[in-house]
């Protein structure tokens, strides 16, 4: 008589690339729990291999602009965005198409496009434009910035029409935190724009302010869910509306692909590219993710995708 076992399930192979150094034990592990996939994880980072005084050597000079990011002894180090920026930039040109299933930059503080031949999640780009489609929402919305110099820095242009107030805080510390708040009391839902901050600092600040808290940490994890969960009805993510669950399981795998990739921003074309179809087809699929998601706008759609990693929004 045989006994007949249950196929171990196919893992999906995925690269995290980080702005510092390897493994992000303070991040990677924590988006792997919500994530509840079978997924072998493969770390890559722009500062690995580096001696201290090579690191010392990428920070910001002139007007260079500046990124903060963790060692792998646990301290942080300020680093310069274009130069750290173009060693991330060889990182993903070293990737050929099939080696993963999915690349994800684990940095929201990199304003640029980055060529990559496998499917991609660009921690920043889905930011940008989860912050953008809160505050054309009417919503004013507060951004809490690792460094005190990126609250200058930070890209006006594109969020000048919208009531946007900033402020700095590093992660974990509490009382930088709080004093925050007071800089952010007029706005209505606050952002911690850096994958360092935890559901810790959320819950935090959450709590002090009374206000909805858009972790970037809850933004990765939900992209990465809608390009790799491919069985039919997926998993819900935190505590996620009923209704809004309802119509995300109306969407097939590729459709769900689309819609996460539609809220990063990407164009038809660019999206085909990271697909490998057509613009055409791109466009077929993103007509159904509209009608069976019930918006009539991008932002609109962009708008549930941050909720259903943030049911309180």
């Amino acid at each position: 008589m045989s006994i007949r076992t249950s196929p171990e399930p196919t893992l999906l192979r995925v690269a995290f690339v980080t702005v510092g150094q390897t493994p992000r034990m303070d991040v990677v592990p924590e988006i792997l729990t919500h994530l509840a996939l079978p997924i072998a994880a493969t770390e890559f980072g722009a500062l690995d291999g580096l001696t201290d005084a090579e690191i010392a050597a990428l920070a910001p000079v002139g007007d260079e602009h500046a990124l903060v990011t963790r060692l792998a002894d646990g301290t942080d180090a300020v680093v310069s965005k274009p130069r750290v920026g173009e060693r991330l930039a060889q990182i993903l040109a070293g990737f050929a198409p099939h080696d993963f299933d999915l690349v994800v930059i684990l940095s929201t503080g990199l304003f640029r496009e980055f060529e990559s031949r496998c499917l991609t999640v660009n921690g920043q780009r889905a930011m940008e434009s989860g912050v953008m489609a809160l505050a054309a929402h009417g919503g004013a919305v507060g951004i809490v910035q690792p460094l005190a110099q990126q609250v200058d820095e930070i890209e006006v242009t594109a969020l000048s029409p919208y009531r946007i107030f900033l402020s700095h805080a590093a992660p974990g510390d509490r009382e930088a935190l709080a004093g925050a708040l007071i800089d952010l009391a007029e706005s209505e839902i606050i952002v911690l724009n850096s994958v360092s901050f935890n559901e810790a600092d959320r819950a935090m600040v959450a709590r002090a302010s009374g206000k909805p808290v858009v972790l970037a940490r809850r933004i990765v994890a939900g992209a990465m869910r809608l390009l790799l969960d491919r069985r039919p009805q997926p998993t819900r993510s935190y505590d996620t509306s009923p209704i809004l669950a309802e119509r995300l399981q109306r969407l097939t795998p590729r459709e769900r692909q689309v819609l996460s990739l539609a809220a990063e921003g990407l164009s038809n074309k660019a999206i085909g590219r990271q697909l490998g179809i057509s613009p055409k087809t791109v466009e077929i699929h993103r007509s159904k993710v509209m009608s069976k998601m019930e918006v009539s706008s991008t932002g609109a759609l962009i708008r549930l995708v941050v909720s259903a990693e943030h049911p309180e929004l």
